[in-house]
């Protein structure tokens, strides 16, 4: 199994909790990341090219420390 750590992505939800300066601050990429960011992810991961791939937590995040 594998799974998928997000950081701060864009959403109504985030943008609810998160100003652009705290995103700024907190992201060294200095931006939220996309729904269809973590959706690429997610299907290389389903796919059989990530076939050797197992028992990751895989961070997609900004740089996110």
């Amino acid at each position: 199994m594998n799974a998928i750590a997000p950081g701060i992505i864009a959403s109504s939800m985030s943008e609810a909790a998160f100003t652009k300066a705290m995103i700024d601050q907190l992201v060294p990429m200095k931006r939220a990341g996309t729904p269809d960011e973590v959706a690429d992810l997610a299907g290389y991961l389903a796919s059989e090219r990530a076939g050797y791939i197992s028992g990751q937590i895989i961070s997609i995040n900004g740089a996110m420390i």
